[in-house]
């Protein structure tokens, strides 16, 4: 036994059995087998092992045992965290083997199995599941405690008591056989008509799944303009994009399917002219890369190649953190994926304070690193800068603690220069309402979008995934301890009206609230006034006009059947119109006089807004931005 202290280079080393690629969600039993080094291990001592668990891409550990090849020498096992989905990033799923009897030398081994069988006499035991997301760049941690002090309280811990053991074992993790497809129609990004299709195969856990086959191609629109087959090969890695599609009817939805190998798919709806002369581009606000630290998955260029080729985005942000040297390799990437008419992408960095989280978006590339500063400091740093600033998951906290981390949305800090939207749902589910129901998993804390707009916000909606592993419009991230594999409906990305597919169109769009959410769907949804847009804000005088009734049109396309529509005023919910189809079109008249209608508190005083909430049979939402109407001069 070495008495000179523990180094990476003397606690030894530790291989994985088998050591070939994982399917993603696979059960089955690993061993990592461990061969102490030169500095040995005493009694009490041992080895913590977390499974590789980037970007909230968790293990279910089953059974974990270890075994000694030292005779008399024994191992305790506890394992932490192994519920999956119920911890926060900070705190995923690990091993700690303690061992006993007598101390281990250099060439001792220890086994440890992470999903253990068992055998007839111990009865059946849970197998290990592998983490759900395919990725090629996965490595467990591990970490040796050669003095036996790694389990005592803080203040006697030696510090070198855990020493992370270098080459831990790395594993690719790799997609199953697909089993289905997903198809999206994206709209013209310019003045053809024409639309394209993106198709990848996926498989269970929607990952890009590997195919080469026939896929024939049907449209509820017999006089589409559309290929009869299409042929996927190896080099395809199973995506394709189909250019110069069109319909000749109002609206249509493309079916491709592969009978031999039972795999199908289906589209959003195709309405070129649902807009009038804007068009509805759908695109993910909120992701983050692996640039922004351990608990991310991915980097931004592999989130903008997801986005636009596998997910079939028409705009994607990637918002980290906004410091050099980081940030300057953002800008790049930005505009180098910034293609008008095709994808585009807008600037923007992610900043986190006590009072809650907000995400700033740049009409341009030319805004400079961001300073460390707090909410009040950087309103002014923005000074006159084209910047939008969006509050994100405003109705819930770091999942640790709302008063040592970050905590919900403190509304008091808003300004209205800049904050002019706000996001009502992501990964974590909807935070329209205080109240924890429906799609609302996380909230209670005062803190909810219609508490902001009870003040007199005017915010639109707008919707984000904030999953941690670059795939923009993706909802499977298990964030605030929720279970993708549980939840009906989760997720976001943003509706923007726009004339043309291009950054500064889209960041316009945005700006006026010309915009609606969705649960990570390709809903279409049009609410108007009149003329008057979604997000539109009436003075007293336009407002005058409709003092006896107002009118609301609605029209609505699902990407699946459409349950109801509900029209909510001042946060009240006036009317619920049972659809029971994926498309429909209505009016809706309120006719009560505008002075007397109730405000939603006395902070709103004087104003009063509507806005439309959809809800599909599947339980995926979306919700237009208020229009707001000023009931008293």
């Amino acid at each position: 036994m070495s008495e000179q202290a523990p180094t990476p280079e003397t606690i030894g080393s530790i291989v994985l059995q088998p050591s070939g690629p994982i399917v993603a969600g696979s059960r089955g039993a690993w061993k990592l087998i461990y061969t102490v080094g030169p500095s040995g291990i005493q009694v009490g001592g041992g080895l913590r092992i977390f499974p590789p668990h980037r970007g909230m891409t968790f293990w279910e550990l089953g059974k974990v045992t270890a075994e000694t090849s030292r005779p008399l020498a024994t191992c305790e096992v506890q394992t932490f965290n192994d519920a999956p989905y119920s911890f926060h990033h900070s705190q995923p799923p690990h091993i700690q083997v303690t061992v006993f009897g007598k101390p281990l030398i250099e060439g001792d081994q220890v086994t440890i199995t992470i999903g253990e069988r068992g055998g007839y006499s111990r009865g059946y035991f849970r197998r290990a599941r592998a983490t759900d997301h395919a990725y090629d760049d996965y490595a467990f941690e591990v970490y040796v405690d050669v003095l036996g002090n790694g389990a005592r309280p803080l203040e006697m811990v030696v510090k070198q008591s855990w020493v992370e053991l270098p080459d831990a074992p790395a594993v690719e993790v790799v997609a199953d056989r697909p089993q289905r497809f997903h198809v999206v129609a994206k709209p013209p990004g310019g003045d053809d008509d024409s639309f394209s299709l993106v198709i990848s195969a996926r498989d269970q856990y929607t990952n890009l799944a590997s195919y080469v086959g026939t896929v024939k191609v049907e449209c509820t629109d017999p006089e589409a303009d559309l290929p009869g087959t299409i042929e996927f090969t190896e080099q395809d890695a199973g995506k394709k994009v189909v250019e110069g599609c069109s319909i000749s009817a109002d609206t249509a939805r493309i079916t491709v399917y592969d009978p031999r190998q039972e795999l199908i798919g289906t589209s959003n709806a195709v309405a070129p002219g649902f807009a009038g002369e804007e068009r509805v581009y759908f695109g993910d606000l909120h992701v983050m890369s692996g640039w922004m630290g351990a608990a991310m998955l991915g980097n931004t260029e592999y989130a903008y190649r997801w986005a636009r080729d596998v997910q079939g985005l028409d705009f994607s942000v990637v918002a980290n953190a906004g410091t050099e040297p980081r940030w300057q390799q953002d800008l790049e990437l930005d505009d180098k994926f910034n293609e008008p008419g095709r994808f585009a992408t807008i600037p923007a960095l992610e900043r986190g304070w006590r009072q809650g989280h907000k995400n700033i978006y740049y009409r341009d590339s030319s805004a400079p690193p961001m300073p460390r500063l707090s909410i009040e400091e950087m309103w002014e740093w923005l000074g006159d800068r084209q910047a939008l600033v969006i509050a994100h998951h405003p109705n819930c906290h770091s999942e640790t603690s709302r008063y040592y981390a970050w905590g919900p949305q403190d509304w008091s800090t808003h300004n209205p220069r800049f904050e002019r939207l706000a996001e009502i749902c992501q990964d974590r589910g909807s935070f329209e309402l205080d109240a924890v129901g429906g799609n609302v998993y996380l909230g209670g804390l005062g803190s909810s979008i219609q508490d902001a707009l009870a003040l007199g916000y005017r915010l639109g909606f707008v919707g984000g995934t904030d999953n941690h592993r670059a795939q923009p419009g993706s909802p499977r991230s298990a964030l605030g301890g929720l279970d993708p594999d549980e939840l009906p409906a989760t997720g976001g990305i943003t509706a923007v009206f726009a004339p043309e597919l291009t950054r500064e169109a889209l960041w316009d769009a945005l700006y006026q609230r010309r915009c609606y959410a969705t649960t990570a769907q390709r809903i279409l949804l049009d609410v108007r006034l009149d003329d008057h847009m979604m997000g539109s804000d009436l003075s007293s005088e336009e407002a005058a006009a409709y003092s006896a009734s107002r009118t609301l049109s609605v029209r609505a396309l699902g990407r699946r059947e459409i349950d109801r529509i509900e029209v909510v005023r001042n946060n009240v919910t006036v009317a619920s119109f049972v659809i029971g189809s994926d498309q429909t079109e209505f009016e809706y008249t309120d006719d009560e006089p505008l002075a007397d209608i109730e405000p939603a508190s006395k902070d709103a005083a004087g104003v009063v807004f509507y806005y439309v909430r959809l809800i599909q049979a599947d339980r995926n939402m979306a919700w237009s931005s208020p229009i707001w109407l000023a009931a008293r001069g």
